[in-house]
């Protein structure tokens, strides 16, 4: 660079980027290097953000290396400490997301004051260069003069070559991994899937299943050998996973070749704009039959015992063996090994509106308030409150009528609960609050944080009702014929006998939708609070206030005005979302992308409705990393 050039400024040198970007095909392979020289006395805050910069990087999709090196040097260092940050990309639209990125604009701003000259930075695609210190300027850097093509040709024989080059590396890294088994795991875990996602259907299939049995083999041997669920519950997982997999097996191979499959491998997105994100878009359609795979032939299995009336064992009576009439109800199977059972919370209570609320409590600090949905209570966030603990104050209340909170003698419509929400957390005087929400709980954290942005952190949301629904807009065809069954009659009526009466959302709803089979002891927690017909009105209001085909009126016009809000507000937000689910569905995801600011998107893989129950560490993790690189 000339000396008598001035250098352009981080948010010059970002346009000018950006620029380049927007000019190049969204999936041309891309790398970056910058050159860094760190002042030797700011070398300790230098390398604090690099390493926040190098981890949220790393978990995202299409990045196939980011590493930074301290250049070796002997002798003391004249014009700064040299530090080479290289980054290589799958391709340039997967790049984006990160050049777009929160964490990566804080680190450019952040590290100005820490290095003693201007940034090297150079870009790589297809494969030419990009050096951002001479403006306007494209360099050939191929070795004959002429420029490579970025066409399938030339990078297929290189990707021939660098398959097995990265997969040597990556066993390397795995092994720095073993002190941290956690690393390791998500390492697999996100090479996996990638794999998954490049499979043919059929392949995909019979990979699923294979899968399946294995884990649910070694959830049977460590049941087994372990004593942790007994040897029955290990055996009717084994069989309820074997029976899943070979119905859904059967259910995808009859589908033409040419159809696509559910992308497991869908990229975060970040829209930072008012309007639609240009790369908001997923990167494929998943498969329209994905629900219909999801739920048992039939669309409901048989209730598990014990029936509605009659009483349960008492906890400690061992394993029990349903009726031959009435075996296993076929569970998709989608979870996580170790989701834990237990819920090892003592109780809190605050007296709100003349009412207990119950809640659960751990950690320290600026408050995370998780508010469940329909039909579930706190013990649903068990799972979850540990990863997020470390970070802040969490809190999970029940809402009234739910859990171990009163039940007092009121409506429960839409607006007794906002009421509640809002009383419960002035009692508790909670203030900058991040809200992590679910289901109905979504609506009404929704509603508090458009009309308390001041006292809001920032939201994370799945499976949420972030906008009002007409009919044919709303869930999946079968979860929308079972709703308006719920919505039919009054008091007595088909919705009351379904929900009230036969007890329909405990017993069948909340187990076909978990995506994984509930032990005993999990659904015995969800049954505690709703044992009798009167607990059970609570359950039963909800669908009925659920803002679907302009009805009802007051909670239609309220949804309506939090989602026009949300999708200005400037707050932070992450959307976690899974394939098929139920409300967020992948046009509704589509949609959030396009049209919410300010949002990150994550997909955590395949689930229903009741992600907690079948991806709760994944959700954990991912709500941690976002939440320790909020802006603060």
């Amino acid at each position: 660079m000339a000396q008598d050039q001035q250098p352009p400024s981080i948010d010059q040198l970002r346009a000018q980027v950006s620029q380049m970007l927007d000019s190049l095909p969204a999936q041309v392979p891309i790398a970056a290097t910058v050159l860094f020289k760190v002042n030797p006395e700011r070398e300790g805050p230098f390398l604090q953000h690099a390493n926040a910069l190098t981890d949220a990087t790393r978990r995202l999709p299409g990045c196939n290396v980011f590493a930074f090196h301290r250049a070796v040097k002997t002798g003391a260092p004249s014009e700064g400490i040299e530090y080479l940050i290289y980054e290589d990309w799958q391709t340039r639209e997967l790049f984006r997301t990160q050049w777009d990125s929160q964490h990566l604009q804080r680190f450019q701003h952040s590290v100005g004051d820490l290095i003693v000259a201007p940034p090297d930075l150079r870009f790589y695609y297809g494969w030419r260069e990009y050096r951002t210190d001479i403006p306007g300027q494209a360099q050939d850097r191929s070795d004959d003069g002429h420029h490579q093509n970025s066409g399938s040709g030339d990078n297929s024989y290189a990707s021939v070559l660098s398959f097995p080059y990265a997969m040597s590396l990556f066993g390397l890294q795995q092994m720095a991994n073993i002190f941290d088994p956690d690393r390791a795991a998500r390492s697999f875990e996100n090479v996996t899937r990638a794999t998954e996602g490049e499979l043919s259907n059929p392949l995909r299939v019979a990979f699923q299943l294979g899968d399946a049995v294995q884990r649910a083999a070694t959830s049977m041997t460590f049941g087994l050998f372990g004593g942790r669920n007994g040897n029955q519950d290990a055996g009717r997982s084994w069989l309820n996973t074997a029976a899943d997999v070979m119905q859904r097996t059967a259910a995808a191979v009859v589908q033409p070749m040419g159809q696509a499959a559910t992308d497991f491998g869908a990229p975060r997105q970040t829209n930072t704009g008012n309007g639609p994100s240009a790369s908001a878009q997923p990167s494929r359609q998943g498969n329209p039959s994905a629900s219909a795979q999801a739920q048992p032939a039939s669309g409901w299995g048989p209730m598990p015992w014990p029936a509605p009336g009659r009483p349960d064992p008492p906890q400690g009576a061992g394993p029990r063996t349903p009726p031959a009439s009435s075996g296993p109800a076929p569970v998709p199977a989608m979870g996580e090994p170790n989701i834990s059972p237990d819920y090892p919370y003592p109780p809190h209570y605050v007296n709100v509106l003349g009412s207990r609320i119950h809640y659960i409590e751990q950690g320290s600090g600026s408050p995370i308030l998780l508010l469940h949905g329909n039909p579930s209570w706190s013990y649903i966030w068990r799972n979850i409150i540990p990863h997020l603990s470390p970070l802040g104050r969490c809190i999970a209340p029940d809402l009234i009528g739910f859990g171990r909170s009163d039940k007092p003698e009121i409506e429960y419509l839409w607006r007794d609960h906002v009421r509640y929400i809002e009383a419960f957390i002035e009692a508790l005087d909670l203030r900058d609050i991040t809200l992590v929400l679910h289901d109905q709980g979504s609506g009404l954290g929704f509603h508090y944080a458009m009309h308390h942005q001041e006292n809001i952190n920032a939201i994370a949301f799945f499976e949420a009702i972030v906008r009002p629904y007409p009919w044919d807009k709303f869930s999946t065809p079968e979860f929308r014929e079972i709703f308006r069954k719920f919505r039919t009659g009054g008091v007595g009526g088909e919705g009351w006998q379904m929900i009230v009466e036969q007890n329909m959302f405990i017993e069948q709803l909340l187990p076909q939708a978990a995506g994984r089979q509930l032990s005993d002891k999990e659904m015995n927690f969800y049954r505690e609070p709703f044992r009798t017909r009167e607990s059970r009105i609570p359950i039963w209001r909800f669908p009925r206030q659920t803002p679907i085909g302009g009805e009802p009126r007051d909670v239609w016009d309220a949804v309506s005005e939090y989602s026009e809000r949300l999708q200005r507000s400037e707050l932070p937000k992450l959307m976690l979302y899974a394939s098929p689910g139920a409300l967020l569905t992948q046009e509704h995801v589509a949609w959030c992308q396009q049209n919410i600011n300010n949002l990150q998107s994550v997909f955590i893989g395949p689930g229903l409705h009741f992600l907690q129950e079948s991806s709760p560490h994944r959700i954990g993790r991912e709500i941690a990393a976002w939440y320790q690189n909020l802006p603060r």
